[in-house]
């Protein structure tokens, strides 16, 4: 007699899958019939270049699948382009005839987020999330830079600017705890800019320069401001009255929905 689970245990079963996958974003799933049985799993990467809503269907019948509950940690992808030669996970769920699908977390990718969960509710699938406990856990797990309102000491990294933008915290090492908080929001990818916001006249653009070791003191750089207007290449100066480090932060490139840049935190002497 096959084991019957909660709803929870299926939450639980899909983040164990996803601890197993060692590509980033990390994603289990698994599939079930209401009765509460397990039908089948998968993760990202257990097949090469397969995602894991996909891994776990092709472990069935096509008849097992119609009216099953997928859980999924990560919202299912869609359609990036017209051209698309493999059909969207989203899509996928949608084909076959799945009836509920319980998300873990929406996806930050600007492109996807909310777009997959959107396209499932427009086509009668049932969707709810995980719990709010679990939900943190994979969300600190997914993705491999842990928390994604999070950066600490020197890097790069790609976000998302959607809606009222992005609040990230700065943090200035693993070891020293000392943060500072900076927004992106306002991207306009046509006119090429997006606003760097933070306390006010906490924010200078360092104007002239082109790397970062190019500034020796950001207290050289006039017309302190709440924010700072940013095209690819600019080089801001991050620095609260308050704080005792400064951050340099560089547009490195901007997308429809999303941003690359680099950033690099200093002691103030």
């Amino acid at each position: 007699m096959s084991k019957k689970y909660s709803r929870s245990d299926f939450m639980k079963l899909a983040i164990e899958e996803h601890l197993k996958s060692e590509q980033f974003p990390r994603v289990g799933v698994v599939v079930v019939v209401k009765e509460g049985d397990l039908l089948a799993t998968g993760y990202r990467g257990e097949t090469s270049n397969v995602h894991a809503e996909r891994v776990a269907l092709r472990k069935l019948h096509p008849d097992q699948v119609q009216g099953s509950t997928v859980y999924t940690t990560l919202e299912p992808c869609v359609a990036l382009h017209d051209e698309q030669e493999i059909e969207s996970c989203a899509d996928l769920l949608i084909n076959s005839g799945v009836k509920e699908v319980v998300i873990g977390v929406l996806d930050p990718n600007a492109t996807i987020y909310s777009q997959g969960f959107r396209k499932l509710l427009e086509n009668n699938i049932s969707v709810s999330f995980f719990n709010r406990r679990l939900r943190q856990a994979v969300e600190e797990e997914t993705f491999e830079f842990g928390n994604i309102s999070k950066i600490v000491g020197c890097g790069k990294r790609r976000i998302p600017v959607i809606h009222s933008g992005i609040e990230l915290q700065v943090q200035f090492s693993e070891q020293d705890n000392r943060t500072i908080n900076i927004r992106w929001n306002t991207l306009q990818p046509k006119s090429g800019c997006v606003d760097l916001l933070s306390d006010n006249g906490a924010v200078r653009v360092a104007s002239g320069a082109r790397t970062f070791s190019d500034i020796t003191d950001p207290m050289v750089f006039r017309f302190e401001s709440h924010y700072a207007r940013m095209r690819k290449g600019m080089i801001a100066i991050i620095k609260p009255s308050t704080s005792t480090f400064y951050v340099l932060i560089q547009l490195i490139d901007l997308f429809e929905n999303d941003i690359l840049f680099k950033w690099e935190v200093r002691n103030d002497r």
